[in-house]
């Protein structure tokens, strides 16, 4: 690696207007068309900023992204730069180029931002981007980190950035769970856009079950023989691609399902051991095991069948593209969750017990219809002052304490307590409760012992 520091050109085109003593940015289409440009000032303008390279994050098939501090905007970033043998390469150069055009063009919140664009002085092309800190959904599925559910909002927010992709024209044909990146504060990036093309272009040239060059020792890949270049990876791709046909929205949506199969069964769709047959079930889209596996698994069956239509091997018969996947998702799970949450108000309203759900603040949130009919107190006052205004006060250290134990997310099983009714006279009640510290809940259910 050279030891200068690369420059980046950028131009800026930023129209702005004052705000007190503060210069910022118009967002708005009907403000900016009616500001005027200072005409003291050159329509365009450049900008001159230096990266420091610190460390490798990582490298693929063309590039390597390296750890970078931007010295002008004081932060740190990520810069993608060709593989020095891939210099002299006019194809593998205007490829990369491609991908930098492409991810600038998303302007998504799932989607890395790309800061701009340069060229190193040996003649490698590079780009800043942000820097992502987080795990890969990859991580997430091979160390059961997170429930089903948690891995399954991942996914349907994929689909959300997918979909905007689509609406773009774009694909990005190697989606797959290393190339989702899961950060702080839950968000969702969709990385590694390289092989990403307009819809309805082929997905490689000259690629055969027989003469394809395959890449078995790290990601499982197929390599286009005449330019080399990656076209896909071999367990989440669509019989279309393997084949080297035509692609397009539903090509995304087949890798998409690919995806949704692994949270669901902990493995991809194709199964194999060694490249030449995996690349044999690509090809023939075979994807019967992997049916049923998702059969065997204690799934929703609308989930399913959702994703056995995404795995279709004919196009026509998948969702259309990433959109209406995402729709069909959220309204699938907005279903489910009306559904849990009729069977939960039924079951708090019919319960014979008095039933309630509190906050770590000591206050009541929901109480069912016996709570006031045993109390005397009107749901009203129960819901308005901490439960412990109305725990006998001889109790009320015992309850305490208690109390500290659940919030440590202990369970509490058969604790008596006396409140005292409305008309004075004592309730005993003994108590099963447990938190989720997750909502910051307590669900708690109380049973009637006074006369025990």
């Amino acid at each position: 690696m050279d030891d200068k520091e690369p420059l980046l050109d950028a131009i800026d085109c930023l129209q702005a207007h004052e705000t007190g003593d503060e210069v910022t940015a118009v967002f708005d289409s009907q403000t900016a068309e009616s500001a005027q440009l200072d005409l003291a000032l050159p329509l365009k303008i450049s900008s001159v900023c230096s990266y420091r390279l610190e460390s490798l994050l990582g490298q693929g098939g063309m590039g390597m992204v390296y750890r970078a501090f931007s010295e002008e905007l004081d932060r740190h970033v990520a810069v993608k730069v060709l593989h020095e043998r891939y210099k002299r390469d006019v194809g593998a150069i205007r490829r990369f180029q491609h991908e930098s055009r492409i991810k600038s063009s998303l302007q998504h919140p799932g989607v890395a931002p790309v800061y701009g664009t340069g060229v190193f002085p040996d003649g490698r092309p590079f780009y800043a981007m942000k820097l992502l800190e987080g795990k890969t959904l990859a991580k997430m599925i091979a160390s059961d980190d997170g429930d089903s559910n948690d891995l399954l909002s991942v996914a349907a927010q994929v689909c959300q950035t997918m979909a905007y992709a689509h609406s773009r024209g774009i694909i990005h044909v190697d989606l797959k769970p290393s190339n989702i990146m899961v950060g702080d504060f839950g968000r969702v990036l969709v990385i590694d856009w390289g092989l990403a093309r307009t819809v309805g272009t082929k997905s490689c040239t000259g690629v055969g079950l027989e003469t394809a060059q395959l890449d078995w020792s790290s990601t499982y890949t197929i390599v286009d023989q005449p330019t080399g270049s990656v076209c896909g990876t071999l367990a989440y791709m669509s019989p279309e691609q393997a084949r080297g046909g035509m692609v397009d929205e539903r090509t995304d949506v087949f890798s998409l399902g690919a995806i949704l199969c692994e949270i669901l069964t902990g493995s991809p769709v194709y199964k194999a051991n060694s490249a030449r047959q995996l690349l044999r079930r690509a090809f023939r889209a075979s994807t019967a095991q992997a049916f049923l596996r998702l059969e065997q698994s204690e799934c929703e069956l609308w989930l399913i069948s959702l994703v056995k239509r995404c795995l279709s091997v004919d196009p026509e018969f998948r969702p259309a593209n990433a959109g209406e996947l995402a729709n069909e998702l959220a309204h699938f799970q907005a279903s489910a969750l009306e559904l849990v949450e009729s069977d939960m108000i039924r079951f708090f309203e019919l319960s014979p017990d008095l039933f309630c759900i509190a906050g770590f603040d000591g206050c009541f949130r929901r109480v069912n219809s016996n709570f006031p009919r045993l109390t005397g107190r009107t749901q009203r006052e129960l819901l308005s002052q901490p439960f412990l205004n109305f725990v006998h006060p001889d109790d009320r250290e015992r309850t305490i304490a208690i109390m500290g134990q659940t919030l440590e997310g202990l369970p509490v099983k058969r604790f008596r307590n006396r409140y005292v009714k409305g008309d004075g006279t004592l309730l005993t009640l003994e108590w099963t409760a447990k938190s989720v510290k997750a909502e910051g809940l307590i669900y708690a259910v109380a049973r009637d012992v006074s006369g025990d």
